[in-house]
């Protein structure tokens, strides 16, 4: 039986190591400032950008002030929002398939995924990792904005850039199922492949109290390499402009600054790690 990544990585088999994971950081600065906060308060280790947006450069400031920081980037062939949108980075040709009617990337990963072909979608993930390469960003690892770049026809270029780049792909080994219908491949076998064992989401729905929902969900993980993503915005008149429901992504960010949750955390016989580490090994075994 081969050894799983935790194991090659000095870990036992039934040790609970978690890649605790910001999502969505540079979609706002509200986003920006939460994730940050988060990020220096210590137990969130890591997280990934949305480098279609502006506000990409605001990270890119706060990254050459500390480049400690455990930075990958969100893929991106989507933008969901009403009135703050997001283009493509690799082209302006309508022809390309990444544009909606309105000019911007597609509202939804159904849209996205029958009018986008693998080609024009990893040169658009191309583009997207070099923009944030090229602005000083020391990139740790690739994942996916609302899962695109994981369904079927995707799959291949979203490994040929992690390969390419040398860094580990957000890449789930969990029921098909249990990512809304998104591409999960057990039967790919890859040498020191980082695959995860155990997806766990944050809420987006408002919760009576997010720091026992949390700790409970903490509590609860299985032994093995988990993910675990949640999505903090400090909330503001423009989070507020941004999204409907904005304040379940605040109470994220309370409970991620909150000395309780991490006292509880450190409490728990679990492994807390972001990309970094494992980008490390990968490059060191290669």
């Amino acid at each position: 039986m081969k050894s799983s990544i935790i194991e090659k990585m000095g870990y036992e088999a039934d040790d609970k190591v978690v890649i605790t994971h910001i999502d969505d950081i540079a979609s706002s600065h509200s986003a920006n400032v939460a994730s940050f906060e988060c990020l220096d308060f210590g137990v969130a280790k890591c997280g990934s950008i949305i480098s279609v947006s502006s506000w990409l450069m605001e990270v890119a400031k706060i990254f050459k002030q500390n480049k400690d920081y455990d930075l990958g980037v969100h893929l991106t062939l989507t933008s969901e929002y009403d009135t703050y949108r997001w283009r493509p980075l690799s082209t302006n040709d309508q022809d390309s398939g990444l544009f909606d009617t309105e000019g911007y990337l597609w509202r939804t990963s159904q849209e996205a995924t029958a009018k986008i072909k693998p080609h024009t979608a990893e040169l658009e993930m191309r583009a997207q990792i070099d923009i944030a390469i090229n602005n000083g960003i020391d990139i740790t690892h690739i994942d996916s904005h609302m899962g695109t770049v994981l369904f079927p026809k995707y799959i291949q270029n979203y490994l040929n850039l992690s390969k390419e780049y040398r860094i580990p792909a957000f890449f789930p080994r969990v029921p098909k199922k249990q990512l809304n219908k998104f591409i999960i491949m057990n039967d790919i076998e890859i040498d020191n492949y980082p695959f995860i064992d155990h997806l766990r989401f944050g809420s987006l729905e408002l919760e009576d109290d997010k720091i026992k929902f949390y700790c409970d969900m903490i509590n609860s993980l299985k032994p093995g390499l988990t993910h675990f993503l949640f999505h903090p915005a400090k909330l503001s008149p423009e989070l507020k402009a941004i999204k409907h429901t904005p304040v379940e992504r605040n109470q994220d960010y309370e409970a991620f600054t909150n000395l309780s949750l991490k006292n509880y955390v450190e409490s728990l016989d679990i492994h807390l790690i972001g990309y970094r580490d494992i980008r490390k090994f990968i490059r060191e075994s290669l």
